[in-house]
């Protein structure tokens, strides 16, 4: 039930988001009318610019010709299909979008091509007149984090996605994923491929290189996984974002360009996108640096990274691609590609067309520059050649019409593999069709057909390409296997050679080594093994790596770089080495951990305390009209469980791996939640001192400023404002501690410890105000013991935190955290104990103290005996005042009634 839950309450978010954008006239980048529609997403452009700005629409820049190609390739065969005699009578339309890379782009997309699911899932008619055909099938999307964004959407209606190259595992869950299919195996086989090529060639010490998303982490898992069965080490792990604007991509660049250069490791597998490899491996080849790679699916063939200058200095690069024939008519579609005519639209042609044989100013400037330059004796060419000008064809500025202007550059730049399977997916949908719409060679295209139907069709058919014949298994996807690239550098670009292929059933991987080319010195496979002999005069030990030895000649903390060194060195301040090593290597990240047997005590006792104040609560709800409820708090203790709760969730973000967004919640959460309990303990504070010793002569004002709805929302914004203005002026942040020898442990620095003492010292005031307050009637009737609980409960918090403030300032290390856990549960219990179970246990052991005669009694026996000492009072008063006195004798009797009256609604 609980993945149901989570799957509806994503989509409902998504929709939420994108309904904002309602009012954005934005079209499909492709259309064409027919019988039954086809709908297509490809991230035809790098990403979106403004994406966070969603009042202004999505603004998509770095236009990818690759991506293009792939819609073309459905474009291509459908246009074939409706020239053919496969489905007679029925035309297929379709209806492609352009992602943009993004997910909430790609989110927005698939509601316009379906606008009933938008009408019945919002009342709002955004564009009620631009109703277009039902989609009966969705090509794409091609990266697996927007596949899984879109697929939740889909999967409610059970409308097929067909993805082309969408690998991630996850994604074979029909659970999560019911209508997601795909023309590609997914991460899992090509994982194993890897395992089996490293094997081939007997490595065991391997660096990994993952994207942070769903196809780099669920890779990872898998490698690590087998390379643990397989006795194989992994020498480091470096997780890099997914996005080239993401703000940690360059520190986590810079990182990785690090660690490959002191690594040993000479084989490096990178699982991640095209462009993130690209900017990698620029930084790599400038500090020379060579390894050898082991590429993913996402960029074996990518043409934008084969074509980086000085790529030969890399090293060797292995990679896996799904196995794929060429699309028959495509290379010549690709050559010929046209605007297309009458009903049909499509803008990334036009886009295309403009950006590769379009006459713009920068390109007429490089031209007049490199003509100058040409008739000149200098040897240097210092003419402009930005990116948009090296995409121009030789062709601009020389034709008439751009549109009807073509070259090789698409046929040259096409990744067959993936236009292939997005040739297989329409080929898959089209003969679903036929076999439902079709009978005896006539179909039928009024036929109501449901996209389930066409679903359980491609699930359950075989279908043919050109002799082949494919189907989707139990999971969905198409097991095509991978063919095995080699890049071959030539003077003229790069080639990428199939040298072996690995067949998936078999799980064998097949090598024609005589095609393999090695860039390395010897053009021998390279070594990457973990240990080699040591150094003269060092002995073997093994470490805690299975498959590896170190050297151990120098002291913990040093280390010698040279043979025979007479001294070691001492590590730098980021960096520890333990004994024997070489070397010095990065500190260890600690941190308290959910595993910590101290963390584990503390969640012990903070989930018994939310247990504790859910049954609280579920005992002052059930019993909400019994005067020992009423005197603890009645309605306000409600807000008073509920912030206690909170104050306990807080505990939460004080355990585990912190980060900036975790530092800046865990203060400010448990300060305004804790502020909102003590508000309301001083509420009944003030309500006490109101009923039972209030001077009469206040009487009035007390009524008109007693709003304690009020109260409560100022006392709680002060603290709120205090919080605010810590995050905008010196907002906590995550940082790291190199003081614990060995370590590096990760903490919270709360930025300034001026607004964190302000928020505690605030919380505390109230603390302090609600004792002396509720101290003042701690003499209260024996039934109604309310203001001792506020004292008792107060008492316990000012000594907790009290006493807080000199340990936390002589706390270092991994539990510092844990100091202000233990004062935040202290401070719980100290309410919860002292406040709310003690109504909880006299409303359920000693019910016959809870009738509420007895308690009217009490209240009736204290007044009485207030009023014998008042009338004892004025008896020996000076003889000149008694007058005076006298006459207030009838208001004091008005107070006492109105006080009785007061606490009777209290009961």
């Amino acid at each position: 039930m609980f993945p149901n839950v989570l799957h509806y309450t994503l989509v409902s978010s998504f929709l939420w988001k994108v309904m904002l954008l309602c009012n954005n006239n934005e079209h499909p980048s492709a259309r064409l009318p027919g019988d039954i529609m086809i709908g297509g997403i490809f991230p035809i452009n790098k990403g979106v610019s403004n994406s966070s700005d969603q009042a202004n629409g999505f603004l998509c820049t770095g236009f990818q010709p690759r991506s293009m190609i792939d819609a073309l390739s459905m474009i291509f065969a459908i246009e074939a299909i409706n020239n053919s005699t496969l489905l007679p009578g029925i035309t297929l339309g379709y209806e492609i979008y352009d992602s943009c890379s993004d997910a909430l782009k790609a989110t927005n997309a698939i509601l316009r091509m379906i606008p009933r699911a938008v009408d019945s899932m919002n009342s709002t008619d955004c564009n009620s007149t631009e109703i277009v055909p039902s989609i009966k099938a969705v090509v794409g999307e091609e990266y697996s984090e927007i596949s899984i964004a879109i697929s939740r959407f889909l999967s409610i209606h059970l409308i097929p996605q067909i993805s082309p190259a969408s690998s991630a595992a996850i994604l074979s869950d029909k659970v999560r994923f019911p209508s997601f299919l795909r023309t590609v195996p997914n991460d899992k086989h090509q994982t194993e491929a890897m395992l089996k090529l490293i094997k081939t060639f007997r490595w065991n010490w391997i660096g990994l290189i993952s994207s942070d998303d769903d196809y780099g982490r669920s890779a990872l898992d898998f490698l690590h996984s087998m390379f643990i069965k397989e006795g194989i080490c992994t020498a480091f792990t470096q997780i890099l974002p997914s996005y080239l604007k993401h703000p940690d991509l360059p520190g986590a660049l810079e990182a990785t360009i690090r660690t490959l250069n002191k690594t040993s490791a000479n084989v490096v597998v990178i699982i991640s996108k095209g462009p993130i490899v690209l900017k990698l491996f620029k930084d790599l080849i400038r500090l020379n640096i060579s390894k050898t790679w082991i590429a993913s699916d996402a960029w074996s063939t990518s043409k934008e990274v084969s074509k980086i200058a000085n790529i030969e200095k890399l090293g060797t690069v292995f990679g896996f691609n799904f196995k794929s024939n060429l699309v028959p008519g495509l290379a010549d579609y690709l050559q010929n590609l046209y605007l297309p005519e009458d009903e049909a639209i499509n803008e990334f042609i036009k886009q295309y067309k403009e950006a590769r044989f379009g006459c713009t100013e920068d390109y007429k400037k490089y031209l007049e520059c490199k003509k100058a330059s040409s008739g000149s004796n200098s040897e240097t060419n210092n003419c402009s050649n930005s990116d948009s000008v090296q995409f121009k064809s030789p062709l601009a500025c020389r034709v008439e019409n751009i549109y009807s202007a073509n070259d090789d550059y698409l046929l040259n730049n096409t990744e067959w593999g993936k236009a292939y399977s997005t040739y297989l997916a329409i080929t898959a949908v089209s003969q679903g069709l036929k076999k439902l719409l079709c009978k005896d060679g006539i179909c039928d295209k009024n036929q109501t057909l449901s996209p389930r139907e066409l679903l359980k069709e491609l699930k359950n058919g075989n279908f043919s390409s050109n002799g082949d014949i494919f189907y989707f298994d139990s999971f969905g996807d198409v097991l095509i296997g991978y063919d095995v690239i080699n890049w071959y550098y030539s003077s003229l670009e790069t080639e990428f050679q199939i040298v072996g292929s690995y067949d998936i059933p078999e799980e064998r991987i097949k090598l024609n080594e005589s095609l393999l080319t090695w860039n390395t010195d010897s053009n021998q496979v390279p070594f990457s093994n973990c240990s080699q002999s040591c150094i003269p005069g060092y002995y073997k030990k093994h470490s805690s790596i299975s498959c590896c030895y170190e050297c151990i000649p120098c002291t913990e903390n040093y280390y010698s770089s040279t043979s025979d060194s007479t001294e070691c060195l001492k590590c730098p301040l980021v960096q520890w080495s333990n004994s024997g090593s070489f070397q010095c290597e990065n500190r260890t990240i600690q941190c308290l951990n959910w595993s910590d047997p101290f963390a584990i005590t503390l969640i012990i006792f903070a989930g018994s305390a939310f247990l504790f104040l859910i049954i609280i609560g579920a005992i002052f709800v059930k019993f909400s009209d019994k005067p020992p409820v009423k005197a603890a708090g009645g309605n306000y203790s409600y807000p008073m469980i509920l912030s206690l709760l909170f104050s306990l969730v807080s505990i939460c973000f004080f355990i585990g791996k912190p980060s900036d967004i975790i530092c800046q919640i865990r203060q400010p959460l448990y300060g305004i939640s804790f502020t909102l309990c003590v508000s309301c303990i001083l509420i009944k504070s003030l309500r006490i001192i109101l009923a039972f010793h209030f001077a009469n002569r206040l009487e009035t004002f007390a009524k008109i400023t007693y709003k304690p709805v009020g109260i409560i929302i100022i006392l709680t914004s002060i603290q709120i404002i205090i919080c605010v203005l810590w995050m905008m002026l010196r907002r906590p942040f995550y940082s790291e501690s190199y003081t614990t020898p060995q370590f590096i442990v990760l903490q919270c620095n709360e930025g300034s410890y001026v607004p964190f003492g302000m928020m505690l010292g605030y919380i505390g005031c109230l603390a302090l105000i609600c004792f002396v307050l509720a101290y003042r009637g701690r003499k209260l009737p024996e039934k109604y013991n309310e203001a001792r609980s506020i004292t008792f409960s107060m008492l316990i918090y000012m000594f907790v935190w009290i006493l807080f403030i000199p340990v936390y300032m002589n706390t270092s290390g991994m539990y510092l955290s844990a100091v202000q856990v233990v004062a935040i549960l202290s401070s719980v219990y100290g309410v919860m104990f002292c406040h709310l179970l003690p109504a909880c246990y006299i409303t359920l052991f000693k019910r016959k103290n809870c009738d509420r005669e007895l308690y009217l009694r009490s209240v009736c026996a204290f007044y009485k005996a207030k009023q014998r000492v008042l009338s004892i009072y004025q008896n020996n008063a000076d003889p000149q005042t008694s007058s005076f006195q006298n006459s207030q004798v009838q208001p004091k009797r008005f107070s006492t009634t109105m006080a009785l009256k007061k606490r009777r609604k209290s009961f």
